[in-house]
């Protein structure tokens, strides 16, 4: 099984086109660079989509993928990077290892501190044990 790192974060990477259900790894190398070649694509069509709204003298969020097009250009989201073919690198699952992140924090079920190593894709999900969602499930 392959899949595809991002290379700024650290995260196993998902397609932005791709339902959040399913799952992340690709069967071969070839499908995962297709998932790359999606990616890319999706977020040029985004910046081009408003590049047409505003010459039609429009403002920019009167494009349809404008959330997209924030995403790969505005910096105070600090997710310039996503647009651009060097983040993303294949690999296999077995490469990829499990990386760890080791936080302490307030438990939002009782208020005690606690100190958790989950897994960095895990991280502040319904996995985690510093979530709030982790407790109402």
């Amino acid at each position: 099984m392959f899949i595809i790192k991002n290379t700024v974060t650290g995260l196993i990477h998902r397609e932005p086109t791709r339902a959040p259900w399913k799952s992340k790894t690709y069967k071969s190398e070839r499908a995962a660079k297709a998932g790359i070649t999606r990616t890319l694509k999706y977020y040029q069509k985004a910046i081009d989509q408003v590049l047409e709204v505003r010459a039609e003298g429009k403002a920019d969020y009167y494009a349809p993928m404008y959330n997209a097009y924030r995403d790969a250009t505005d910096p105070a989201l600090g997710r310039t990077y996503c647009d651009e073919l060097a983040t993303y690198e294949i690999m296999t699952m077995e490469q990829y290892g499990d990386p760890q992140r080791t936080d302490t924090g307030t438990c939002p079920y009782n208020g005690k501190t606690i100190t958790r190593t989950i897994g960095i894709n895990d991280a502040w999900t319904h996995m985690d044990p510093l979530c709030e969602s982790h407790y109402t499930r």
